[in-house]
Order: C-alpha cells, then sequence, then structure tokens
C-alpha cells in the first residue's frame, strides 16, 4: 500500500481526479491522508472529491492529526474515512494520564463504530505504545517502533 499526503486546499484543485492520475493505476490500495490541523476552506468542494476518488476503486481516506488543530469530530462521522491518525498532541505521556487514557479510548471507540482503524502517532516509549495499544489503537507510529529509513524493512513488532 502507499500513503499520500495531501493538504486539503489541494483537494479544491481537483488534479486528484484525473483519470490518468498514477495512483489509479498503483497494484495495492493506495490511501490519500489529508490533515485535520488545517480549516477546510471548501468543505463541500473537498468532499465531493473525496467521495469521488473512492468510487474509484482501493482508494482510501485517511484524516490525519485528529485532536489538534481545527479537529472537527463531525467530520469523522461526514468523510467516513478507512483510517483515523490520533496526534501526537494525545499520545504523549498517556501512560501518565488517566483522564487522557479515557479520552483516547472513546475516541478510538467512535472511530472503530465508524468503521476506521485508528493510529496512533508520535510513539516515543514502550510505555506509550502499551498504553495506546490498551486504548485499543490497532498501529502506532514513532520513534519507538523503529526510525525513518531510505529502504524500508517489514516491522516484526505489532500492537
Amino acid at each position: 500500500p502507499i500513503f499520500l499526503n495531501v493538504h486539503p486546499a489541494e483537494l479544491s484543485d481537483r488534479y486528484v481526479i484525473q483519470p490518468d492520475d498514477p495512483m489509479y493505476y498503483h497494484d495495492d490500495d493506495v490511501y490519500v491522508e489529508i490533515t485535520e490541523s488545517v480549516p477546510f476552506t471548501y468543505y463541500e468542494i473537498c468532499n465531493s472529491v473525496l467521495r469521488e476518488i473512492r468510487n474509484r476503486g482501493a482508494v482510501h481516506l485517511v484524516v490525519d492529526d485528529l485532536g489538534a488543530g481545527y479537529s472537527n469530530l463531525k467530520r469523522i462521522a461526514d468523510l467516513q474515512p478507512s483510517v483515523v491518525k490520533l496526534d501526537r498532541m494525545l499520545i504523549t505521556n498517556l501512560h501518565q494520564n488517566r483522564r487522557q487514557q479515557i479520552l483516547v479510548r472513546a475516541v478510538v471507540r467512535m472511530c472503530v463504530d465508524l468503521g476506521a482503524k485508528v493510529v496512533a502517532e508520535g510513539l516515543e516509549s514502550w510505555e506509550e505504545v502499551r498504553a495506546v495499544r490498551d486504548c485499543g489503537c490497532h498501529y502506532g507510529q514513532g520513534y519507538a517502533l523503529g526510525r525513518p529509513d531510505p529502504k524500508p524493512k517489514k516491522n516484526k513488532w505489532k500492537l
């Protein structure tokens, strides 16, 4: 699978929905990642473009940075993402904050009920890895699991 980061403003340019875009010919699933940390100026146009992209096959929406900036829980319901990535602001020191754990557990439950898998971003310690696993997150991302590498290896770690 391939993950593509797309700024919400780029969706209003409609360049992503050209029929000859290489993402439509990728053999594996394609995940279009949009960030929640900036406001959608043209929300209706963006939502329309995202619907059109998903209707073309194995292209999935990922909402990135939930819990930061301009996050809007209603957008999670409206956009119907396959994956939601929790911002590291919700994850940092999660193992030390019971109230934060309650919040993350509730957000994960909501995302699962809406049909989305959940990624915890910014994992920097094994204590955080254990905490997000205990809160129900499906996947993790961060230095505790591995540093960026130009030659990716299959990760043997599971939450």
